[in-house]
């Protein structure tokens, strides 16, 4: 336990620990009424980035989860190493550029449904404000 609190209170963890803090606080908050799990869809569209049919506060709780959990993970594997100085801190530097995209592709992946069945009831709304072709002719 003190080696998973330690990972996760030095770089580059501590980075997506203060995040994990925040999202969690918010998730509280949510819980007891004070906010809407869509609030902040207004102020930020994840659409460009493939996430925008779930909630914005869903995707980035879901990325900063992954994140910290890859960053963890790979801080108490690499303290096993035994690495020296400047090796360890281009490895947490190389952790922590890598815990990005990986923090992204997940929550795309995990998002993916989501996204899926967003489309299929877009489709079916354009389809349903869509007049039906007989009825078109025939009022013309």
């Amino acid at each position: 336990m003190q080696e998973i609190l330690r990972a996760a209170s030095g770089f580059p963890a501590v980075l997506f620990t203060s995040a994990l803090v925040v999202a969690v606080g918010f998730w509280l908050l949510v819980l007891v009424g004070a906010l809407a799990a869509d609030e902040f869809d207004a102020d930020l569209d994840l659409g460009p980035a493939g996430l925008g049919a779930v909630p914005v506060s869903v995707a980035l709780s879901t990325g900063v989860v992954v994140g910290w959990l890859s960053t963890v993970t790979g801080s108490v594997l690499i303290d096993h190493l035994g690495l020296a100085r400047l090796p360890h801190a281009a490895a947490d530097l190389g952790l922590l550029l890598g815990s990005l995209p990986l923090a992204w592709c997940a929550t795309r992946a995990l998002t993916w449904p989501a996204t899926r069945l967003s489309a299929r009831r877009g489709d079916r709304r354009a389809a349903a404000d869509r007049p039906a072709r007989g009825v078109m002719d025939r009022a013309g």
